[in-house]
């Protein structure tokens, strides 16, 4: 079975595109590392394929995602696990529909949805796609409107996006991005506060409601910060890295998962 999962992501065939990698840090409100992401992708873009691993604190993996654009690159399809929970999606957006398939945990079954697909949609990680599409607009003060999906609820959420201003982040220009819902919808949270690099338009800092369980089976509100840029890696580590088994649980740490 877990050969079977490993299968989903690996590429068909190889690409000459160069693979890139880069990493973040997940802590907690006091300080302590939750978790790490590695992001992989194929060339560079919005629309380029990508895999993100998440990692202990000791540095073993628990996660892992696998990500491509059909379609708009703010709409990405993907697949998804964590060893630790049993939960696994499986996300499909194309041709004007999204089908998905959620299931929470080990325990539970697995939730199939048809859903159409708007204009406006945003799919996990299109999300920042979303926003270099729609930069200048962000950067004159307009506020951007956006149907987020949820696949654990098998819903859209209206999201509203709007600039709060220039900040300096590590040494860096950057933009203080704000997102805000009109209420709370159970683990879904009205507002999270991004950091983009005025350079390049990417992600510096996540700050809000993660999308991964904790050892309690919650979602706890975590910093995610990307100090450096990704940068080119052969392809034998990209493919030892996922190749990697999955744990099925983190060696607990202060304030870890």
């Amino acid at each position: 079975m877990r050969m079977a999962c490993l299968l989903l992501f690996l590429p068909f065939m190889a690409s000459a595109a160069p693979l890139l990698r880069g990493e973040g840090v997940a802590t907690t409100r006091d300080g302590a590392v939750a978790y790490r992401e590695v992001h992989w992708q194929r060339g560079a873009g919005d629309a380029a394929e990508r895999w993100v691993h998440y990692l202990c604190p000791d540095g073993q993996p628990f996660a892992r995602k696998h990500m491509q654009v059909n379609g708009s690159a703010q709409a990405p399809s993907y697949r998804w696990e964590d060893r630790r929970s049993g939960q696994t999606a499986s996300v499909a957006a194309t041709g004007g529909v999204v089908q998905l398939n959620w299931k929470e945990d080990a325990a539970a079954k697995t939730r199939a949805q048809r859903l159409p697909l708007p204009a406006d949609a945003v799919i996990d990680a299109g999300f920042d796609a979303a926003v270099r599409a729609h930069w200048q607009q962000l950067m004159q003060g307009e506020r951007l409107s956006l149907q987020f999906l949820v696949p654990g609820r098998q819903r859209y959420y209206p999201v509203q996006v709007q600039r709060v201003g220039s900040i300096r982040w590590q040494g860096l220009d950057a933009q203080s991005i704000q997102v805000q819902l009109d209420a709370w919808y159970g683990v879904v949270a009205p507002r999270l506060a991004l950091v983009y690099a005025d350079a390049d338009r990417r992600l510096l800092e996540f700050h809000g409601t993660s999308n991964l369980r904790d050892a309690r089976g919650d979602y706890p509100v975590v910093t995610v910060r990307f100090a450096q840029k990704a940068v080119e890696r052969p392809q034998a580590q990209w493919q030892a890295e996922l190749q990697q088994v999955l744990v099925p649980r983190c060696i607990a740490t202060r304030g870890g998962s």
